[in-house]
This record gives C-alpha cells, structure tokens and sequence, in this order.
C-alpha cells in the first residue's frame, strides 16, 4: 500500500465536484479526471504524489555491496578488452573518382 493515502486499488477519481477535488489533491497517487465543456481533462499528478514517487525511485536506485562489487569486476574487464581490441586508423590516400586522369603524349597529338 501506498503511504497513508494510497490507492492500493488504482482507482480513477472522475468528478466535478470542486471540494472533493481539493480533498483528493492532498492525496497521494489518486488520479483526478474531469469534464471542461466537452473535453476530458487527466489532471496532473499532485506534488505529494510526485514526491512519494520520486523517493520509491531513489530507493529502488540504491544498490548493495555486492552489486557495487560485481560492477566494478564488470567494468575492468571491459576496459581491459577495450584495449586490447583497439586499431589505429592510418592516412587513406585521394579518392581515385574525384581525381582527373594524366593525359599521355600520344592522346595529346592525336587530338589536335
């Protein structure tokens, strides 16, 4: 269950009603639905229900000693196999389509 006002359920509130609006606003993890002419309006999660979401996050985020461990043995490994697969680039010479061809006297004197 969420915090003290949770919504283990998951529910959806849809009302017009302004002051059971304001009630489920100081919830946390109760989604607002509501009618403005004739569009449907989800509205924004509430600052308490971002709080509460963004706290689970960072939790879930920590890791254990051994996690931490395992990343690190991962991480040498990879750097280790990095190196060694590494390849230098060398010079490449002009590209042979974009360079003119060298006339040989005999076409020279051909032509004329």
């Amino acid at each position: 269950e969420r915090g003290a006002g949770g919504n283990s359920e998951h529910y959806l509130v849809a009302t017009q009603d302004k002051e059971l609006m304001q009630e489920l606003r100081q919830k946390s993890g109760i989604p607002l639905l509501y009618l403005s002419g004739c569009t449907l309006y989800l509205e924004s999660p509430s600052y308490q229900s971002r709080n509460e979401a963004e706290e689970q996050q960072r939790n879930q985020d920590l890791l254990t000693d051994f996690e931490k461990e395992t990343i690190k043995q991962l991480k040498a490994e990879r750097s280790e196999e990095r190196k060694v697969s590494r390849k230098r680039k060398r010079p490449k010479g002009p590209n042979p389509l974009s360079c003119k061809k060298k006339k040989s006297e005999g076409e020279g004197k051909k032509k004329k």
